[in-house]
């Protein structure tokens, strides 16, 4: 069984990096699975992120740090894809 942790979200273009860096500070070797940026700053961006293992806690807790941010966080078996 292999457990990955899915990571949806929209944030403004002008804080994409900050979301991805907070996400590798979890998991280093975290893929970067979608990244919709605009040229504008103020216009939202979507990310996908997956990390391994069961990272719902450490997500949460880096991400609470992000003000305004909601996510989707969900943890899925891998091998039943």
């Amino acid at each position: 069984m292999t457990v990955r942790t899915y990571v949806s979200t929209t944030v403004r273009n002008d804080r994409v990096d900050e979301v991805l860096h907070a996400l590798e500070n979890v998991d280093p070797d975290a893929i970067v699975t979608t990244v919709n940026r605009s040229n504008t700053p103020d216009v939202p961006a979507g990310v996908s992120v997956s990390l391994t293992g069961d990272a719902r806690e450490a997500v949460k807790e880096q991400l609470a740090s992000i003000p305004d941010l909601e996510c989707e966080i969900e943890v899925r078996d891998t091998q039943d894809l």
